[in-house]
């Protein structure tokens, strides 16, 4: 699932277990700082906003960043486990 940081960089999700999300992206985030991003879904674009737990180099341009979400409604929990899943 194709994501955008509110910095305005591209991320993509790659695993959601119903809590943690784990995504893919240019830049790396420190454990703890506040993580928002937009996704486009069903036609709506959809706001969302976590904590941080960490992030590892994965390439040159990539890293992988955990998360876990502030507050997420029913709804798009129900979306990112079918556009992501695990």
């Amino acid at each position: 699932m194709k994501l955008r940081l509110d910095t305005g960089e591209d991320a993509e999700a790659r695993t959601f277990d119903g809590a943690l999300l784990t995504l893919l992206s240019p830049r790396p985030f420190a454990p703890g700082a506040p993580i928002r991003f937009t996704a486009t879904s069903e036609g709506d674009l959809r706001s969302f906003e976590g904590r941080v737990l960490g992030s590892k180099r994965v390439d040159d341009a990539h890293f992988e960043v955990r998360m876990r979400f502030v507050n997420l409604r029913r709804h798009d929990r129900e979306i990112l486990a079918d556009r992501v899943g695990h």
